[in-house]
Formats: C-alpha cells, sequence, structure tokens
C-alpha cells in the first residue's frame, strides 16, 4: 500500500509540473536582451526557469533611464503575463493564443492596454500593445542587445 500511495503521488506531482515545463520551455525564444535601433528601449528576458521567465524594460531619454518595467510570465496552460510599470502592479494578462515563436495576452478588464503580442522572426522580435480590438496600435521592433 505504501508503495501504491509513493507511486500515485510522484504521479501526481510529475502531472502538475509536466505542463509548466513544457509551457515554460515554449516561450524561450524571448529569452534574451532586446533593443530598438534607436536603443531608447530595451526588453530583457531570462531563459525559462522552473515554470517563470523574468524580465525588464526600461526607456532611455537623453541616456538616462526614464522609466522602468518589471514583468513576469508565469508559465501554464494558459500562461499568465504579470506586468509591474513603475514597479507598481501586476497587472495580469492571460495567454489568448501561441503559435510558434508568438504569443498574445489579453486582459479585457485594462483601459489600456488590453493585449500583449510577442513575435520572433529570426534574430529581431516585436512587441506590440493595443485595445481588444487591435485600435490604438504602439509597436517595438527589437534586435538583439
Amino acid at each position: 500500500m505504501k508503495h501504491a500511495l509513493l507511486a500515485l503521488s510522484m504521479f501526481a506531482a510529475s502531472a502538475v509540473v509536466a505542463p509548466a515545463a513544457r509551457a515554460d520551455e515554449g516561450l524561450k525564444w524571448m529569452s534574451g536582451c532586446w533593443q530598438t535601433k534607436d536603443k531608447s528601449y530595451r526588453e530583457v528576458w531570462t531563459k525559462p526557469d522552473s515554470g517563470f521567465l523574468f524580465g525588464y524594460s526600461l526607456t532611455f531619454e537623453d541616456g538616462t533611464v526614464a522609466y522602468f518595467e518589471q514583468s513576469r510570465i508565469d508559465a501554464g496552460a494558459p500562461a499568465v503575463f504579470n506586468a509591474y510599470p513603475g514597479g507598481f502592479g501586476p497587472s495580469e494578462f492571460t495567454e489568448a493564443s501561441r503559435a510558434k515563436n508568438t504569443v498574445t495576452f489579453e486582459n479585457a478588464t485594462l483601459d489600456y492596454p488590453q493585449r500583449i503580442v510577442y513575435t520572433r522572426k529570426g534574430s529581431k522580435m516585436t512587441a506590440t500593445i493595443s485595445l481588444l480590438n487591435g485600435a490604438r496600435p504602439q509597436t517595438w521592433e527589437f534586435k538583439k542587445c
């Protein structure tokens, strides 16, 4: 009986860990240091670690940090993007869709943004924020730092 309970508990633990690990690795393409061509904005994402990706962004004006944001993606099904603009938050965005090298997060309860889309093509990545209907888009085009 002990062995059956031990086996059952190990199976249950692996069932809980496995989906997070797969989702975690599925966003690995976001990892790295990304910056705009004019170097006025930088976004950095860690490699996936234990079901999380941690990130931060910096906005520069005249070579000085004018704004920062911390971020965390909790891997899962669906993944959740947690934004901490200016260190406050979180503002949660739930994964709405995912394909190879693209992920969309949404939160209809927020004023703006309501949608965040990351897409990577080769050595470039874009991040676009908008309303749910796509209105008022802002896009950042990144290359590796």
